[in-house]
């Protein structure tokens, strides 16, 4: 989706600049820096309140060469927000050590970012009296 220089949705969907959907790509210790909304599901109107009769589908799947880790997230969420740890900025303190930029990151399954501003997606997150908002999020971990 695409942004405007202060981060804010413009309601426009299109692909991040150098990430391929479906493609594998790898985060460097540097770039690519991404704080973005991922869109799974592009037919707004078809997306309900509660999604949990929905089929879960994988977001993302991750792994570390090192150390072997592997995470794979499934969600009935239409859109998720990618955030690669650019900003992260914590000092140690008693019992933690330090965290640089990029010591962790977030992947965050949601509906449409700023949907309720813009009318052809208010109805995926407009919740009446009466109605019933859910989602269903499977998070799935290993070392292989």
């Amino acid at each position: 989706m695409t942004v405007d220089e202060g981060s804010i949705p413009l309601g426009a969907i299109e692909n991040w600049p150098g990430i391929e959907a479906g493609r594998t790509f790898r985060l460097g210790d540097k770039e690519p820096e991404i704080d973005h909304c991922f869109i799974m599901d592009t037919d707004a109107a078809s997306v309900p309140l509660d999604t949990r009769k929905r089929e879960a589908q994988k977001l993302i799947s991750l792994s570390h060469p090192t150390t072997k880790l592997h995470l794979e997230i499934f969600s009935t969420e239409p859109a998720f927000q990618l955030y690669t740890g650019q900003f992260v900025d914590v000092p140690a303190s008693d019992n933690s050590p330090a965290r640089p930029p990029r010591a962790g990151m977030c992947v965050e399954p949601s509906r449409y970012i700023n949907a309720i501003n813009v009318p052809e997606w208010r109805n995926q997150v407009l919740l009446k009296k009466g109605q019933v908002w859910g989602a269903k999020n499977i998070y799935k971990a290993w070392k292989a």
